[in-house]
């Protein structure tokens, strides 16, 4: 669609300058482009008219629609990024709570590197993770806000899915199957039998960069997709 604008765009200037009958503005007189410019007049007012309403137009649409969406884009963006970041923040500290009781709340931040999340909870076979998926196993409280924070994380996304015009299917494709993951997660009696091994698996993949099929994944596919919206 850009490219298509940018053309008709170029094809406007070309018949701005071929179908006018005005001479060549002052600041281009003398110059290099004067001669292309005169050979380019026929006087066609036809084609002149349209050329620069199209142009006067595209401007105006710039003006009002494009700058102004591109600002709601980038601060909707914007917003799901936080959001994004402090639904990490909140459900490693959640962990922290379940595996080791009472802690340093910039422990919390520090855990949002996923290598340092690794090194934390994958030491001694995984001690303290086990730690956490008990803690979590005793405590409905623990289930409970991280439900939360899945739920706030998912109304955040399905809000952008419906705000913004997602142009390429891939990035849509993986919002909405994202969503539906976490309703899953939410709602389904497959899932309820045995809550926190599928919350564990869930968290663990997206704070330690792990997954099931791929195995170790070097970047943030979540941050990654926000990034491309």
């Amino acid at each position: 669609m850009k490219a298509l604008f940018l053309i008709l765009a170029l094809l406007a200037v070309f018949g701005t300058f071929s179908g006018s009958a005005e001479p060549v503005i002052k600041p281009l007189r003398g110059t290099a482009i004067e001669p292309y410019l005169l050979a380019l007049h026929h006087g066609n007012s036809i084609v002149f008219n349209l050329s620069v309403g199209y142009l006067v137009s595209l401007f105006f649409w710039f003006l009002v629609v494009h700058l102004p969406e591109r600002n709601r884009h980038r601060i909707l963006r914007n917003n799901l990024s936080r959001r994004y970041q402090d639904f990490r923040e909140s459900t490693i500290q959640i962990l922290l709570s379940a595996s080791i009781g009472p802690h340093d709340s910039r422990l919390s931040r520090e855990l949002c590197d996923h290598r340092k999340f690794e090194e934390f909870f994958d030491r001694e076979n995984k001690k303290r993770w086990h730690a956490a998926l008990n803690g979590l196993q005793g405590n409905k409280d623990f289930i409970d806000e991280i439900l939360l924070e899945l739920e706030l994380f998912a109304a955040e996304v399905l809000y952008v899915l419906n705000s913004v015009n997602i142009q390429d299917p891939t990035v849509h494709l993986f919002f909405k199957r994202l969503s539906e993951n976490i309703y899953r997660l939410k709602n389904s009696t497959i899932y309820s039998g045995d809550q926190v091994k599928y919350l564990g698996n869930f968290l663990f993949g997206i704070h330690a960069r792990w997954s099931v099929i791929a195995g170790k994944v070097e970047k943030d596919v979540i941050q990654e997709m926000i990034d491309e919206l």
